[in-house]
């Protein structure tokens, strides 16, 4: 660890080593050992800010400010326009996909049979299983 992110580690977690993160403490602790002088003013300043921080009043949020961020909170339940929305889209999908496979099967079925295609059409649905021997659909 070099003395500028020695620097940079201080200003944004303070002047106690035990709250920087945790890989950076023991290289922090070396680097005190080597250059005790630099990082002992670098950890002076930073103590100080951390006892000015330490001494400035918690202000509490004013009504309004409190008022115009429950405002702006998105409301519980919003989401369900967007889920209704969704299953309306999917309902609709599912739709057009029956009427296109009933489409699909009325136009098969009534497309006109070649010679002898009557009899190949009967016997291969007799063989899947389609129609029974009566001539009913199983």
């Amino acid at each position: 660890m070099d003395m500028k992110r020695f620097a940079a580690l201080a200003d944004a977690y303070g002047g106690a080593i035990a709250r920087w993160p945790a890989d950076s403490r023991d290289d922090a602790f070396g680097l005190m050992v080597a250059a005790p002088e630099e990082t002992a003013r670098v950890l002076a300043g930073a103590l100080a800010l951390d006892a000015a921080l330490d001494e400035a009043p918690r202000l509490a949020p004013s009504h309004a400010l409190r008022q115009t961020v429950l405002a702006a909170a998105p409301r519980a339940g919003a989401g369900l326009g967007a889920i209704r929305r969704w299953l309306v889209g999917a309902g609709l999908g599912v739709g057009l996909a029956a009427a296109t496979a009933a489409g699909l099967l009325v136009g098969v079925s009534l497309s006109p049979a070649g010679p002898g295609e009557d009899a190949q059409l009967l016997a291969n649905a007799y063989s899947t299983g389609l129609l029974d021997e009566t001539g009913g659909v199983s």
